[in-house]
């Protein structure tokens, strides 16, 4: 759960996702924990090898939801061929004894996620088969329209290399909205 920053020429932080970019890098905790206690104090470390312009954190955070984005909705268009689309084509796929990567829209139906979170409950129940369920920030429509559908509220894959890093991307983009929503609440108070 580390994403390599680097700090270009104009001190710029930036994410490096392929961990390839030139230059000397740190590494970011992306899980929810460390995320939420991140501020430009915190980026402060940074000037002991580098010289960043601070404040940055905001930037930096809204930097880091695009990129994931971006990673996010280019995967899965790369991915479309491999997608399993609608309730029905899920829940027969669940049946196939295959770990599973399941991710509903964010307007998916509340009765939809009940069902399908049952099933895999009951398919799993004492098996070693790993599903894993996630609700997406994208809407039906948005999701539908990475895959080339009108509307999609859950979409599956088997769990291969891909959809690990596909997973990887929805969790970090997760921990991102929640520390986002976590320090709005803060500076509320």
């Amino acid at each position: 759960m580390l994403l390599r920053l680097v700090v270009d020429d104009e001190g710029q932080i930036w994410p490096d996702f392929s961990a390839k970019l030139p230059g000397r890098g740190v590494y970011l905790c992306l899980e929810e924990v460390c995320l939420r206690k991140m501020s430009d104090k915190r980026l402060q470390v940074l000037r002991r090898d580098f010289s960043p312009q601070l404040p940055q954190w905001q930037v930096l955070q809204q930097r880091l939801s695009d990129m994931l984005g971006l990673r996010f909705n280019q995967m899965l268009s790369g991915m479309k061929r491999q997608a399993v689309i609608g309730r029905d084509a899920v829940m027969h796929q669940m049946w196939d004894k295959k770990s599973l990567l399941i991710l509903f829209a964010s307007d998916a139906g509340d009765a939809l996620l009940r069902q399908v979170k049952d099933a895999v409950a009951k398919r799993e129940d004492g098996k070693s088969l790993r599903t894993k369920v996630l609700v997406l920030e994208l809407d039906a429509k948005s999701l539908g329209l990475v895959l080339g559908r009108e509307k999609v509220s859950v979409v599956a894959f088997l769990q291969a290399s891909p959809q690990e890093k596909l997973w990887q991307l929805c969790v970090w983009q997760q921990h991102l909205v929640q520390a986002g929503v976590e320090a709005d609440k803060r500076k509320a108070r």
